[in-house]
């Protein structure tokens, strides 16, 4: 019998996303339980807040679920915590997608199928034939104008670099993840760029994505570190 790839799908946690994480961590069990038979699926949660908010409602979720790991990272800052998880995986496909779910979780499966068969890194698109979204005017024409930066300044070919719902294949992780400088939210961009840099394939599927309004995201200190970093890379060699 074939031995079934391995899935690590981490969720970087907050303190902030701690009241509504149970509800939100039993969807994507039921969910994983019905579509993901054909594969080893585990569930990382990666906080990298106050230990007292999140880690009792995982404790306890850990009882009675094999498949729902915790690490805890003492270091704040998204990228830090999938640069941790990933890099400690043993699983053969690493996912990450946001606390809140703002994607659907039936974009995994065609993610996951990518993965194992035609690309090295896949990522959720909110821009591309397919996708139907559901967000603010403003944020909506931010994303876009970062995008367009991000054609013109590092000739990054990708239609949605920030959607919160990426994979990449472990023995990439490996090679790409080392490369990062950007330890918060510019690291996706980042391991897009380097990825490509280097060579992997890399592929966008379209997504179902709803904003959430309970958002720990600063738009306009993280917008300033966006240019920041664009400049940063516009002028490095890998």
């Amino acid at each position: 019998m074939e031995k079934k790839k391995s899935v690590d799908i981490v969720i970087p946690t907050y303190y902030k996303e701690a009241g509504a994480l149970e509800k939100r961590l039993l969807e994507q069990i039921k969910f994983y339980q019905q579509t993901l038979k054909k594969y080893a699926w585990r569930i990382v949660v990666a906080n990298n807040g106050p230990k007292k908010e999140v880690l009792p409602v995982v404790q306890q979720m850990m009882k009675k679920y094999k498949f729902l790991s915790y690490t805890d990272i003492d270091t704040p800052g998204r990228g830090i915590a999938l640069r941790h998880t990933w890099l400690n995986s043993k699983a053969d496909m690493l996912v990450y997608m946001d606390a809140d779910l703002a994607t659907s979780l039936n974009s995994l499966p065609p993610m996951l199928e990518l993965l194992a068969t035609d690309a090295d890194v896949v990522i959720g698109s909110r821009y591309v034939p397919g996708a139907n979204v559901h967000r603010t005017f403003s944020r909506w024409l931010l994303s876009r104008v970062y995008n367009i930066l991000l054609r013109v300044f590092l000739n990054l070919d990708i239609a949605d670099s920030q959607c919160g719902f990426k994979g990449i294949r472990r023995e990439v992780a490996q090679v790409v993840i080392p490369k990062i400088k950007d330890q918060w939210w510019f690291f996706d961009t980042e391991m897009l760029y380097v990825a490509k840099k280097i060579g992997y394939t890399v592929k966008e599927i379209p997504v179902e994505w709803y904003e959430q309004e309970e958002t720990s995201v600063q738009l306009i200190k993280v917008s300033l570190d966006y240019i920041k970093n664009i400049i940063r890379l516009r002028f490095s060699r890998l």
